[in-house]
Formats: C-alpha cells, sequence, structure tokens
C-alpha cells in the first residue's frame, strides 16, 4: 500500500483540530499517510526514474519528483536520503511554477525524511520553510506539524530561545485558528494551556541560565582588569628598556662616523699629487676626442640634412596617395553601412510584425494567413474550452479608478497568459473581464487533462493574490472556471481588424459550466471528466441545472492525483 498527499482546505481545518490530542504527533501521521489510501501503482522506482530522465515540462518533472519522494520515503525499508532529495527538487520545481500547495507539502516531505536521517540542522532548515510557505497558504497539517519538529530539534540542541520561540508561535497560531470556531473545542484549549505552561518553564530556566551568566561575567571582568594592570605595568618597564638601548644605539653610531671621517682624511692628503697629474692627462684627451668629435658631427649634419629633403618629399607623396585612399575607403564604407541600417530595419520591423500576428493568431494560422492571404475555416472534434470569469467585477469596477481596473486586468490576464503557455494552450480572446481559451486545435496538444492543470493553477495563482490583498486591505479578484471537452469550428473573421475565433455548442456549455460553478472553484462538465477522470481529485455534483441546456453533470476539479 502507499499514500496521497491531500491539501486539506480551510473549512476542514475545524474537524482536523478536533481530533488532536497530540498536535505534533498527529499532523505528521497525517501529513505522511494522508485521509485517503490508494491501491500502490504498478510502476517501480526504476520506471519513475525513466519517466523522469525523459520528461520535458517542469509541471511533469514536479509530479515526477513527490512520486519518487514517495515511493522511498514508503519503501520498506526507508530511503531518506532519496525521499529527501527528490521532495526537495518537487518542491523548487513547485515553486518556479507558483504552485503553493505542492511547494509546502514537499519540502514538509523533505524536511522530514532529512530529520530522519539524523541531519538535524538542514531538517531545522527544511522545516522552518515548510512552515513560512504553508503558513502563507493556510495548510494547517504542514504549519502545526513543522512547528512541532522545529520546538523538538530546540530542545535536542538544548537551544531554550528557540525552544521557546517556536512553542509560542505554535500557541499563536492555534489563537489565530481559533477565529474560525476552533478554540471552542476543549481539547484544543487543552494543548494551548499545555504550550502556553511550557513556555513558562522555558522563561524560567532561561532566567536562571541568564543570572548563572551574569555572575560568571562579573568574575570575568574583575579578573580581566587585573590581567590589564599586569599588561600595562610590563609595557610601560618595556619601553624605558628599549629608550635606553636606543640611546646606546646613537652614540655608537656617532663614534663610528668620526672615525671613518679621520680615515677618509688621511688617505685623501696621501694621494692628492697623484690624482691630479691623472686629471691634467684626462683633460688633454677628451680636448682632442672633442676636436675629432665636432668634425664628425658637422659631416654628418650636411648628410642629414640632405636625407631629410629626400625623406619629406617621400612622406608627402605617401600622404597624398593614402589620403586619396582613405576618402574612397570612408564612401565605400558609408554606403555599405547604409545598406546595412535599411536591411536591418527591413528585419527588424518584418520580425515586429510577424511578432504582432502571432499575439492574435496560432502559429500556425498566421503562416497560411501570409502564404494565402486567407485561412479556411476547421473543424476539430475534440476540443477542450476554458471559461474564466471574475465574480464581482460590477463592484469592484465601482471602487477602483478605470486606470486601476485597467492595471488590475492587465496583471492578471498577463498572468493567465503565462500559465496556460506551460500547457501549450491557446488564447482565443477576452470578452471585457472574461478570459476564453481551448486545447485540441492542433494536433500536438489535445490532451484535456493540460487544460485542467492550467485552471488549477491560476485559481492557485488567483488565491495567492487574494491573500497578500487582504493583508495589505486591498481589493482583489476571484474567478470561476467552466470546461467542457467537444466539438468547435475554428477560423479567422475579417479582413482589416481580423480576428480568431471558435464556435459551437462547446463554445456554449463551457459558458454554462462556468456560470454554475462556485467561485474560486473549477467546474468540469461530464464530457471532460470522463476523459481525465484518473488523473485528478474530483468532487461529484450530481445533476445541475445549466441555461437552455437542462440538467447536466458536473464535476469540481480538487487537484492533481498523486500516485
Amino acid at each position: 500500500m502507499r499514500f496521497v498527499f491531500i491539501s486539506v482546505p480551510k473549512n476542514a481545518a475545524n474537524r482536523q483540530l478536533r481530533l488532536m490530542n497530540n498536535p505534533g504527533i498527529y499532523l505528521v501521521f497525517v501529513f505522511l499517510v494522508g485521509f485517503f489510501v490508494t491501491p500502490l501503482s504498478g510502476q517501480s522506482t526504476a520506471e519513475l526514474e525513466s519517466r523522469l530522465r525523459k520528461a520535458t515540462t517542469k509541471s511533469d518533472k514536479m509530479s515526477l519528483y513527490l512520486d519518487l519522494a514517495t515511493k522511498y520515503a514508503s519503501a520498506n525499508p526507508p530511503n531518506a536520503s532519496k525521499a529527501a532529495d527528490y521532495a526537495y527538487n518537487a518542491s523548487t520545481l513547485a515553486t518556479e511554477l507558483g504552485n503553493k500547495r505542492v511547494e509546502a507539502e514537499a519540502m514538509y516531505l523533505s524536511a522530514q525524511a532529512t530529520f530522519n536521517r539524523r541531519n538535524y540542522t538542514e531538517a531545522a532548515k527544511r522545516f522552518e520553510a515548510a512552515w513560512q510557505s504553508g503558513r502563507n497558504y493556510g495548510l494547517n497539517t504542514v504549519v502545526l506539524g513543522s512547528l512541532e519538529k522545529l520546538q523538538e530539534l530546540a530542545k535536542r540542541q538544548n537551544n531554550l530561545p528557540d525552544a521557546l520561540r517556536w512553542s509560542t508561535e505554535t500557541v499563536n497560531y492555534l489563537k489565530r485558528q481559533g477565529g474560525a470556531g476552533a478554540t471552542s473545542n476543549s481539547k484544543v484549549e487543552g494543548r494551548m494551556l499545555e504550550l502556553q505552561s511550557e513556555n513558562q518553564q522555558l522563561r524560567k530556566k532561561l532566567q536562571e541560565l541568564t543570572g548563572e551568566s551574569q555572575q560568571f561575567a562579573s568574575k570575568f571582568t574583575e579578573t580581566e582588569a587585573q590581567l590589564q594592570a599586569v599588561k600595562e605595568q610590563t609595557t610601560e618597564e618595556l619601553n624605558k628598556k628599549e629608550e635606553a638601548l636606543t640611546q646606546i644605539s646613537q652614540e655608537k653610531a656617532e663614534l663610528d662616523s668620526t672615525a671613518r671621517y679621520t680615515a677618509s682624511l688621511v688617505e685623501s692628503l696621501s694621494k692628492e699629487q697623484l690624482a691630479a697629474k691623472v686629471v691634467q692627462e684626462e683633460q688633454e684627451k677628451e680636448l682632442q676626442k672633442n676636436k675629432t668629435a665636432l668634425a664628425e658631427a658637422e659631416l654628418s649634419s650636411q648628410q642629414a640634412e640632405a636625407l631629410r629633403n629626400i625623406l619629406a618629399l617621400v612622406v608627402g607623396f605617401s600622404l597624398i596617395i593614402s589620403l586619396l585612399f582613405y576618402l574612397r575607403f570612408r564612401a565605400k564604407k558609408r554606403t555599405a553601412n547604409e545598406l546595412l541600417r535599411s536591411k536591418t530595419i527591413i528585419e527588424a520591423e518584418q520580425e515586429r510584425s510577424n511578432r504582432l500576428l502571432l499575439n492574435i493568431l496560432p502559429a500556425a494560422i498566421a503562416e497560411e494567413l501570409k502564404v494565402k492571404n486567407k485561412v479556411a475555416a476547421q473543424k476539430y472534434d475534440q476540443a477542450t474550452v476554458m471559461f474564466i470569469d471574475f465574480a464581482g467585477f460590477t463592484n469592484l469596477s465601482e471602487i477602483l479608478s478605470p486606470e486601476q481596473l485597467v492595471e488590475e486586468l492587465d496583471f492578471c490576464f498577463s498572468n493567465f497568459d503565462r500559465i496556460i503557455g506551460q500547457y501549450r494552450v491557446e488564447k482565443i480572446k477576452t470578452i471585457g473581464d472574461a478570459y476564453l481559451c481551448a486545447s485540441g486545435l492542433s494536433e500536438h496538444n489535445d490532451d484535456p487533462a493540460n487544460i485542467i492543470r492550467a485552471a488549477l493553477e491560476i485559481q492557485d495563482f488567483l488565491l495567492d493574490i487574494k491573500a497578500k490583498r487582504l493583508n495589505q486591505g486591498l481589493p482583489f479578484f476571484e474567478a470561476r472556471i467552466g470546461i467542457h471537452t467537444g466539438p468547435v469550428v475554428a477560423g479567422v473573421v475579417g479582413q482589416t481588424k481580423f480576428a480568431y475565433d471558435i464556435w459551437g455548442d462547446t463554445v456554449n456549455i463551457a459558458a454554462r459550466m462556468e456560470q454554475s460553478s462556485e467561485i474560486g472553484r473549477v467546474n468540469v462538465s461530464d464530457d471532460t471528466y470522463e476523459r481525465v477522470r484518473y488523473q485528478f481529485e474530483w468532487e461529484y455534483r450530481g445533476k445541475v441545472a445549466a441555461k437552455n441546456k437542462g440538467m447536466l453533470d458536473m464535476h469540481y476539479a480538487v487537484g492533481i492525483k498523486q500516485y
């Protein structure tokens, strides 16, 4: 058997808290074994690692890392080293993809495996990272389990300040959760009182240690003062001895200098006459040498002047030839630069036109339009259409200025573009505050699972923005999402301001799915559900009335199924 990790929604937090007898042990157990036990996948770790090496997208790699981490953690015996590494890699990719839920849960699994390896320092870092991610996203199991482990690690290292800090953080977190009705449960109140009592004991131990430290510091300060006095006295005596030695050295140097001067004076008197005769002979030789040099210099001057005249003529002629060649070179270079600049401008404009065309049309459609100057309509039998519509848009438009409203829409739609681009989903258009996209419009992307993954990530993105805006006291957007699979017709309409669009009853049903969805949920039709039912966690809604469509089976996509 193996276990599936399922993030717990906020409205289930009270149900979890009512079951706690020992929060730390219970939360770790809940996170590791999950709420539902499913049959073990037939794939071995070797097969999963082979799939990982072949994976091309970050989303696929993230899922495979998490599968491998779970496999190794639940193996008999467990491989804590590989479980820690794979879970850490999954958390890193989840951070890059903006999947906060997987980021927190994978980091917690990595921290637990690192703890089992007895690498307590690294385990503390990863538990703290899991605590921060889980706190920001509201994952109670991750938050309380991480706090319990951080307190235990601090106690193991006899770090009473950190143990007190994490115990206090646990109490504060339980109090904050009490706003949703958690503190009405007697077991939770008992756990909070137990933590508060433990906090008081930790503070008492810290005060006792602080008092002993102050006594030791006082004795150390007194001893240090005595040593400083001895040091100053020793330094003073050494300075006096150095001054005496310096004075003796100076007196010795003066005596040596006087002796050398006296010896030099005696020697110079004995050699004075001999030196005078040598100087006279040298002067005569120098005079003769100067006369000869003067005659040679005069001859060389005449020859140099003639040579300078010849060189001046040659240099002047060379300069004229060089100037003519330079002017011709400049003219050719200027012509070449103008041609290159014109070519660069033309290529840039062509590239800009291509980018603009690709912003409004799929690549294959844009290429056909450039070649044939028109595009034939095409029918796709298995296209998946997704509608996204903001809830309460009218109220927000009354609160925000037009500029702020457009800025918020641009921020959200730009991130929608980024997310669906990762899953190769084609954006069709925006209609006011509604966003329409589809997959299956080419042979490269006909899997409805990709568009559901994109929808879940978009809701996670909006939920993250909501948490930040609530902390700042600012308004925020919430959305409903509807998805349906079926036949559509796609084509380009218009000749001047042309637009790529899709038509068919599939588009209408996708719109009804969105209208029938709750805020913050992904509502999926039965046709789409049947194609991807084993890849996701679902909440069946039953038959729901849809405008002009009667009663339709609908399902909420809750999350990606973990194997």
